[in-house]
């Protein structure tokens, strides 16, 4: 009787292993499809972006390019990881002034979320590699992004004063001056190039501050659903303070106030004015 009851509990314990290892298995596998699929739809509507984009560039101011960056793309890359995307200071943009606007850089979650926060056009200062993206970097090249092949310092100036002509003739024009995405989500000392930029035409400067991309997705990670991303537009250094400051100065500067405004988004999170994806453009 006493054996019978032990291979009875016994059994049922391995049933219940067996179980429980199929369910992770299970679970596991489920995983890897649902990432499947959302790399995919990434892909997929980035491709069809850059195609529209393409298409459309014939039109005056860059075509389609701002319907489809601020209300597709980047709204759409939001929607796939579930994240909710809320947007302070942008009091502190005046259109139709073109500007340099320069952000914190920790994930490339960073791109859409500015996309959709910002209501303008904006031309990003990219490496040249990104031209190699079929269709994507196609599109980009199309409507007028400035490339930058940072192996040849000569070709990197002329980009960079490509850039100063660009936003005199009415572009508003972002840039991450730590050069490269944050492995640890802080934010980098600035590199000068953006700030000699500034020089050239005496550009006001605009920090964006970006937080929440680097919990969906950090350098070398995987994505990650359910964040909440705040992108908050901060006090802009005025073309007076630009012309006056050197370079120098004016970088020190321009890392502060973004310092001041990652702080001054975070600590205000709970009682600011909030917008959700629909309600930011």
């Amino acid at each position: 009787m006493w054996e019978a009851s032990f291979v009875f509990c016994a059994g049922r314990i391995k049933i219940k292993a067996v179980f429980r290892s199929c369910t992770n298995s299970f679970s596991l596998y489920s995983k890897k499809i649902s990432n499947s699929i959302r790399a995919f739809v990434i892909l997929f509507l980035s491709a069809i972006s850059g195609l529209l984009v393409l298409a459309f560039s014939w039109l005056p101011k860059g075509g389609v390019y701002r319907f489809v960056s601020g209300k597709m793309w980047g709204p759409g890359l939001l929607w796939i990881v579930r994240a909710n995307l809320r947007v302070e200071g942008l009091h502190h943009i005046e259109p139709p002034t073109p500007c340099i606007f320069y952000a914190n850089h920790s994930s490339l979650y960073d791109i859409p979320a500015i996309c959709s926060a910002v209501p303008l056009p904006l031309y990003f200062i990219s490496k040249r590699e990104i031209l190699k993206i079929p269709l994507f970097g196609w599109g980009m090249y199309a409507i007028g992004m400035i490339f930058v092949d940072r192996s040849n310092p000569e070709r990197a100036r002329i980009s960079m004063e490509k850039a100063a002509r660009a936003v005199e003739r009415g572009k508003s024009i972002i840039t991450f001056p730590e050069g490269t995405r944050s492995k640890s989500g802080q934010l980098q000392p600035f590199k000068k190039g953006t700030f000699h930029l500034a020089k050239i035409g005496s550009i006001s400067l605009v920090p964006i501050a970006v937080s929440g991309t680097h919990q969906i997705l950090p350098p070398g990670g995987k994505l990650q659903n359910g964040h909440e991303v705040l992108v908050r537009i901060g006090k802009p250094i005025t073309s007076e303070d630009v012309k006056s400051l050197n370079v120098n100065e004016l970088t020190k500067l321009a890392q502060q106030r973004m310092c001041e405004t990652l702080d001054i988004g975070i600590q205000t999170k709970q009682s600011s004015n909030t917008f959700n994806q629909s309600e930011t453009h």
